[in-house]
């Protein structure tokens, strides 16, 4: 059953992958810098980045692959705020360094660099699969070794799909 899941989540992701290209194609959208912090590093109720101080170049490096890139300082830039590293909702991970929560904040500059962009918030999950997904979650269903990359790559996912509302000024695309 869970590797009929996996294979789901695969399938589901390389789709919206190839849908997302295309709209790329159409819009020409690039981005000219993204730039990945967190807020949880402040939080004294968190622990997350203690355990995993690479987060924040992994997701950049993992949208980097994912988007159009330009060097023109003049398009649209991406800028994410990591706000929650959880296990099943508590910031405190355990020593085991488990978790299988990861929000944050995406904001869409507009060409001239101001944040009165698209703003959009991404939570994913990681399940096992037999577990309650939080609603306003997207969930894959990794093995327990794979969670970390699972997370990023996935959150990476969400954000390209949230440029899909996005024009090639930056602002939100109205329907």
């Amino acid at each position: 059953m869970l590797n009929n899941i996996k294979t789901f989540a695969l399938a589901a992701g390389v789709s919206t992958f190839a849908l997302t290209g295309a709209a790329f194609a159409d819009e020409e959208l690039r981005i000219s810098a993204i730039d990945v912090e967190s807020s949880v590093a402040a939080s004294a109720e968190s622990n997350g980045l203690q355990f995993y101080p690479d987060l924040e170049e992994d997701l950049r490096s993992e949208v980097a692959e994912r988007v159009p890139l330009s060097s023109d300082g003049a398009d649209p830039q991406i800028k994410i705020d990591i706000r929650k590293i959880a296990l099943n909702g508590a910031t405190m991970l355990p020593e085991t360094m488990e978790f299988n929560q990861l929000e944050g904040v995406v904001d869409i500059t507009s060409p001239t660099g101001a944040t009165a962009g698209y703003s959009f918030p991404v939570k994913v999950t990681a399940a096992s699969g037999d577990g309650i997904v939080p609603e306003g979650y997207v969930t894959v269903a990794p093995s327990d070794s794979e969670f970390y990359v699972a997370l990023v790559s996935t959150f990476a996912d969400v954000v390209v799909e949230g440029l899909q509302n996005v024009n090639t000024a930056g602002g939100k695309i109205d329907p």
